[in-house]
C-alpha cells in the first residue's frame, strides 16, 4: 500500500534521505526506527506530500504521491509529531473542522465525525473543550481528526510522545485495532517496546538510509545464525548437561536463576530441529515446565544500528 523507491531528499548540500526504499503491506503496521536525525520525519513528510523529494517515487497503491498529490491526500491521514489542538473548540467541533476541510457535506461530516469519535472512544467527551482534555485524550482527539475522511493510509509521527504508560497502551491498542480493520499504518516512535508489540514489520534508519527492514524475527535471523532457547525444569537434572553434549547445535548453557533450574541455551541449528530437542528432553525423563525461543528485543537491534554495526550495513 506504501511503496517508497530510491527516495532522496536534499536540503542544500545536506542529504536528509539517501536512496531510501521500503514498502508497507495493506492492513499492516510498519514502524520506522532510528536515532534523531536519521531522516524518519522527513520521510513521513515526503509521503504526506508536504516535502517534494529531490529524486525517487512514492506510490500509495496505484496513486503517485508526487504526480497525483491531491488524490494521494484523500487517501492519507497524517498526524505530525507536534500537532496543534485548538483549545477553544469542543472535541466534535475540532473533528468537524477537519472534515469540512476535506469538502464533506454537512450530512457526511456528521456521520464521519460520529464514526471517528466512536473509533477513538471519544463519544462521551464530544462536548468537552479540547483544552480540558488530558494529554492522552488530546492524542485521541488528534487521531480522531486524522480519521474523519476515512483514510486508507495513516502516517503517525511519534503518536505516543509524552503520554503516560496507560495512555500509551491505550494508543497502541487503538492503532492495532485500526490496522485489523484494514488501515495501513506507518508509525515513527522512540518508544521501542511499543513498536515491538504494535508493528508487523519495522525499518531501522541511520543517516538517511534504511539499514534493515522486515519482521523482528527476519531481522534477527539475518543478524545472527543462532537463537536463544529458554528452558525451565521442575527439578534439577544431572542428565541435562550430558544431554546437551549430544547436540552439536546446542552450546553456552547458562543458569539464569541460582535457586531454580532455569536455563538459557544457544542454538545454532534450524528451527525445524527445536521440537525434536524438546521431545528428546522429555524422553530422557526431564520434567520440562516451559520451553521457548526468546524473541530479540527491538532495543537490542536499535542499539546495534546506532553503534554503527557493520553487520547490518546493506549496499
Amino acid at each position: 500500500m506504501i511503496n517508497v523507491q530510491d527516495l532522496k531528499i536534499h536540503y542544500g548540500d545536506f542529504v536528509a534521505v539517501d536512496n531510501l526504499s521500503f514498502s508497507v503491506k495493506p492492513g499492516t503496521v510498519f514502524g520506522l526506527i532510528g536515532p534523531n536525525g536519521a531522516g524518519k520525519t522527513t520521510t513521513i513528510k515526503a509521503i504526506a506530500t508536504l516535502i517534494e523529494p529531490t529524486y525517487g517515487e512514492i506510490m500509495l497503491g496505484e496513486t503517485s504521491a508526487l504526480h497525483q498529490p491531491e488524490q494521494a491526500r484523500r487517501m492519507l491521514g497524517y498526524m505530525p509529531d507536534f500537532p496543534p489542538v485548538y483549545d477553544d473548540l469542543r472535541v466534535e467541533e475540532f473533528c468537524d473542522l477537519f472534515a469540512h476541510a476535506y469538502g464533506q457535506s454537512v450530512v457526511e461530516r456528521k456521520a464521519m465525525v460520529e464514526k471517528a469519535l466512536a473509533q477513538t472512544e471519544l463519544t462521551a467527551k464530544r462536548r468537552e473543550l479540547c483544552k480540558s482534555l488530558s494529554r492522552g485524550m488530546k492524542q485521541r482527539a488528534l487521531l480522531a481528526k486524522t480519521l474523519v475522511h476515512d483514510p486508507s493510509v495513516m502516517l503517525l509521527d511519534e503518536p505516543g510522545a509524552n503520554l503516560d504508560p496507560k495512555a500509551r497502551i491505550d494508543m497502541r491498542k487503538l492503532l492495532r485495532k485500526l490496522a485489523d480493520e484494514g488501515k495501513t499504518i506507518l508509525v515513527s516512535s522512540h518508544v521501542l517496546t511499543e513498536l515491538q508489540d504494535l508493528c508487523d514489520e519495522i525499518g531501522i534508519m541511520r543517516n538517511g538510509k534504511m539499514v534493515v527492514s522486515g519482521s523482528i524475527e527476519e531481522i534477527t535471523q539475518r543478524k545472527q545464525s543462532s537463537r536463544t532457547l529458554e528452558v525451565e525444569l521442575l527439578e534439577p537434572s544431572t542428565q541435562f548437561p550430558e544431554f546437551l553434549e549430544q547436540w552439536p547445535t546446542l552450546s553456552e548453557l547458562k543458569q539464569t536463576h541460582e535457586s531454580e533450574p532455569h536455563f538459557e541455551i544457544s542454538h545454532s541449528g534450524n528451527r525445524e530441529e527445536i521440537p525434536e530437542i524438546l521431545s528428546q528432553m522429555i524422553d530422557h525423563g526431564m520434567k520440562v515446565i516451559s520451553f521457548s525461543t526468546r524473541k530479540s528485543k527491538v532495543e537490542d537491534l536499535f542499539l546495534e544500528i546506532e553503534s554503527g554495526s557493520s553487520e547490518f550495513d546493506q549496499s
